[in-house]
């Protein structure tokens, strides 16, 4: 079972080309829009919740990570009880038959670009559920950065982003981490390049920045790898998967070892 949360002021269907390769290889990923943060959320009661702009202060992000959070643990709480054979939808909607016990809530992990990674980090210090998680390109906030976690994490990064270097919440956070943890990097890639945007901006007249050099269906290749060559590891148990996460894989030489 994954959790999914897209960067700041992005939708849940910004990374369709990551999730639906988990789900091919048999993973349920539940992807999830934060109200006030993705461009649009619509509330059971027809209410449509559109993105309101927040301030780039620190305090105000940190904030907003912490309430994404929040969602996520809701969000997990609501598969619990949906997996005990209960009926979390709001509106009483009858639910498709034979899904109770069908989420295995003992393997759950949670990945995210941007600040969705930072919140998919934030949510594994606040729920021990959550045994595994990723970070694509995104600055960490809150208590997480100095606490550390004690479960795998996986870090990745852009050669701009140089995160270890140049990201002081990445280097304290680091300093911190006591479960397996590792920093990879997408090579001849920009921030945009974990997301469907690489895939999309060829298409475009003009192109898009913050895509990189990077072939798109290299970047699509290597980010769909390293995510599931993560998961496959720490909640399968699949050591062979391993390989690429040490920077040694052959067929994604775009996918560089930095710690």
């Amino acid at each position: 079972m994954l959790l999914y949360s897209p960067g700041f002021g992005s939708d849940r269907s910004f990374n369709t080309l990551v999730v639906e390769d988990l789900v091919s290889w048999g993973y349920i990923v539940v992807t999830v829009d934060h109200p006030h943060d993705s461009g649009e959320v619509e509330f059971p009661d027809g209410h449509v919740q559109t993105r309101t702009v927040f301030g780039a202060n620190k305090e105000e992000v940190t904030k907003a990570v912490g309430v994404r959070a929040d969602d996520l643990r809701f969000v997990l709480d609501c598969l619990a009880v949906l997996d005990r054979g209960g009926n979390p939808d709001a509106e009483r909607r009858r639910l498709p038959h034979g899904l109770r016990g069908t989420l295995d809530l003992g393997r759950v992990g949670a990945f995210g670009h941007s600040l969705g990674g930072a919140s998919s980090a934030a949510l594994m210090h606040q729920d021990r559920r959550v045994r595994a998680g990723i970070d694509l390109d995104g600055t960490l906030y809150g208590p997480v950065v100095t606490a550390g976690l004690d479960r795998p994490f996986l870090l990745m990064d852009t050669a701009d982003h140089d995160g270890l270097k140049k990201d002081p919440a990445w280097t304290e956070f680091w300093k911190h981490l006591g479960g397996w943890h590792r920093c990879l990097r997408l090579a001849d890639a920009q921030h945009l390049s974990f997301t469907d945007i690489v895939a999309l901006a060829p298409q475009m007249k003009g192109g898009f920045p913050q895509v990189g050099t990077i072939p798109a269906e290299r970047a699509v290749a290597a980010v769909r790898a390293t995510v599931r060559a993560f998961f496959e590891l720490h909640l399968r148990g699949r050591a062979d998967a391993g390989h690429l996460l040490e920077g040694a894989s052959r067929r994604y030489p775009e996918v560089g070892f930095i710690a």
